[in-house]
């Protein structure tokens, strides 16, 4: 269910990161010169890639960034001119080939003040196949100094060539334990959490990003409409028109998560795993036995 990561465009540290970011910053001189940060929704992906860029700039850390030299003050303000950020000009469109001849131009020119050049693609499987071929160019012959990062919760987007030449850093969800106590941190009564991060598959960004946007709330009219298309008693056209403005792609994610609970309790029932949709049980359960 593809949703904003809420406030997770900077480089705040989340708790689910730090493994790998230990792995990551043990020897920051020899890092590969691009990375390519996948997980799935709602891991923040961004954040990681965000945090390390600020770490990489700062004029004081070889680990975290200080946050109160100059670089880190470019950075915050957006304004560190040895830092591109690439991603779509408008929302819903690629990221085209003049982006990426732009980012050549400034990835092979040296440093202005920092001890190197940094990029961050995001969302990575944006870039339309000429951006993606000019972008393969750069990696193949990277300028030195450079440390580029790709973003992407569908890494199976981008070209096999342009994985095969970044080291890949998967991020992994973190225990219902962590994920339900960071939300809770957050403000989050314990259960909305709980039903939040199943609704999110374990992901707590994508978890909160649910909670804020009203959605678990929609899911009633929703499953309703589902209810009424399996009794014939409504119109298809009409529930899709529903459904299409609350976001199509949000919808049909949810959708599957339903029908996966839908299995579940035809084959194992309830008690042998929890549902995604778990205050809908009784009515799942009812679909199951139409």
């Amino acid at each position: 269910m593809p949703l904003p990561e809420p406030g997770m465009l900077t480089s705040e540290r989340l708790p689910w990161h730090d493994a790998l970011w230990e792995n990551v910053t043990r020897d920051r001189g020899r890092l590969p010169h691009a990375l390519l940060v996948t997980g799935q929704p709602g891991l923040g992906e961004q954040a990681f890639a965000e945090r390390l860029a600020h770490a990489l700039l700062c004029a004081k850390s070889d680990v975290e960034a200080c946050g109160a030299c100059r670089e880190c003050q470019m950075v915050a303000a957006g304004t560190h001119p040895d830092l591109a950020r690439i991603e779509p000009l408008e929302e819903g469109k690629a990221i085209v080939v003049d982006q990426i001849r732009a980012l050549i131009d400034f990835a092979t020119t040296r440093p202005h003040s920092a001890r190197n050049k940094v990029t961050i693609i995001a969302p990575a499987e944006r870039m339309n196949l000429n951006a993606a071929n000019s972008l393969l160019k750069l990696l193949e012959e990277p300028p030195l100094g450079n440390i580029m990062m790709l973003t992407s919760d569908r890494p199976a987007g981008l070209p096999a060539t342009i994985r095969s030449r970044c080291q890949h850093l998967h991020l992994k969800a973190p225990g219902r334990g962590e994920a339900l106590a960071w939300l809770t941190a957050q403000g989050v009564t314990s259960s909305s959490a709980e039903l939040a991060i199943d609704l999110a598959g374990g992901a707590p960004l994508q978890a909160l990003g649910l909670l804020a946007s009203g959605f678990i709330d929609e899911r009633g009219a929703l499953f309703a409409d589902i209810e009424a298309l399996a009794a014939q008693d409504s119109d298809p056209v009409v529930c899709a028109g529903r459904w299409h403005a609350l976001g199509p792609t949000l919808c049909l994610s949810w959708l599957q998560g339903v029908v996966a609970d839908l299995i579940k309790l035809t084959l194992v029932g309830a008690e042998h795993g929890r549902l995604a949709n778990a205050d809908l049980a009784s009515r799942l359960h009812s679909l199951t036995q139409g």
